[in-house]
C-alpha cells in the first residue's frame, strides 16, 4: 500500500523536477537554453557561472564578468605576466556584454548617436547594408559577439597602435608568445581576408569559446530568422544574413 505524500512535500519534488529539467546542460546555467545563451539573451551578473572581475582581484576597469573558468585562467596568466613584467599592468576594459548591451552600442552607432572615428557622420550613408559593414569593421551586430560567452575580453587600450611601441608592444609580445599556455587566443589577427579587422587588443578563452562557436553555428542553422527580421537590430533586415561570415571569421587557433 502507497503511503500519502503530503502537499509540501509534493511541491518540493515538483520545484526540483523543474529545476533539474530546466538546466541546460550544454552551458551548466540554469533556466538559459543554449540558443539563448550564446546569443546572449542573459544577464551574466545574476548566475552563478559568473563572477565579477572587481571581486576577483583582476584589474578591471568598472564592474563586469566573465566565466568563471575564463576568470581561474586568466589569473594565471596575469600572474606570470607580472612576474615577468612586474612594472606593466593588463587591466580589462571589456568583457561579458549581453544581447541588449551590444544591441545599444550597435543601435548607437547605426543611428549617428555614437561616434566611429573614420567616419564623420555615418547618416550620411543611406544605404542601410553599407552603413552596417562600416559598423562591422570593429563592432559585432547583436547575437553575433564573442563577448556574449564571457570567454573573452579586451584589454589596456583599444588601439591597434598602442601595441607597436613601448609598454604596448611588450605586452602584446608577451601574449603572442604565451597566451596559449595559458588556453587564450587573439580572435582577430592580421592576415584574415574577411570578418572584422585586426584588435590586438580582444583575447578569447579557447576551451569554452570553441565550444560556444559550434553552439551557435547550430543555433544560426537552425533559425537563421531571428538575425534578419526587421527591429531585431537597426539594419537587422539587410545585415542580418552576414552574421556566420563574421563570426566565423578568425584565427584558426580559436576554433
Amino acid at each position: 500500500m502507497f503511503k500519502k505524500v503530503n502537499l509540501f512535500t509534493l511541491s518540493v519534488l515538483i520545484i526540483l523536477i523543474f529545476f533539474i529539467n530546466a538546466t541546460s546542460a550544454e552551458t551548466g546555467i540554469q533556466v538559459i537554453p543554449v540558443s539563448d545563451y550564446v546569443t546572449g539573451r542573459f544577464d551574466p551578473s545574476k548566475h552563478t557561472d559568473f563572477i565579477n572581475l572587481k571581486k576577483s582581484g583582476i584589474p578591471c576597469s568598472s564592474d563586469m564578468y566573465l566565466r568563471k573558468e575564463t576568470v581561474e585562467a586568466l589569473k594565471y596568466m596575469l600572474t606570470a605576466f607580472k612576474k615577468d613584467n612586474p612594472k606593466i599592468v593588463i587591466t580589462i576594459q571589456s568583457a561579458t556584454r549581453n544581447f541588449y548591451s551590444q544591441k545599444i552600442i550597435w543601435d548607437e552607432k547605426f543611428n549617428g548617436k555614437r561616434r566611429i572615428n573614420e567616419i564623420p557622420d555615418i547618416t550620411k550613408i543611406t544605404d542601410s547594408l553599407t552603413r552596417s559593414m562600416k559598423i562591422l569593421k570593429y563592432s559585432s551586430m547583436p547575437g553575433t559577439s564573442r563577448h556574449h560567452w564571457g570567454t573573452d575580453f579586451d584589454i589596456n587600450i583599444l588601439n591597434n597602435s598602442y601595441y607597436e611601441n613601448g609598454e604596448g608592444k611588450v605586452v602584446y609580445q608577451w601574449l603572442k608568445n604565451n597566451a596559449l599556455k595559458f588556453g587564450f587566443s587573439q580572435p582577430y589577427t592580421e592576415g584574415r581576408t574577411e570578418g572584422y579587422m585586426e584588435e590586438k587588443w580582444h583575447w578569447s578563452y579557447i576551451p569554452l569559446s570553441k565550444i560556444f562557436l559550434t553552439q551557435w553555428n547550430e543555433v544560426y542553422k537552425n533559425n537563421s530568422a531571428q538575425f534578419i527580421k526587421p527591429g531585431i537590430f537597426a539594419g537587422s533586415e539587410k545585415a542580418g544574413h552576414l552574421a556566420p561570415l563574421y563570426v566565423n571569421s578568425i584565427n584558426p587557433a580559436c576554433r
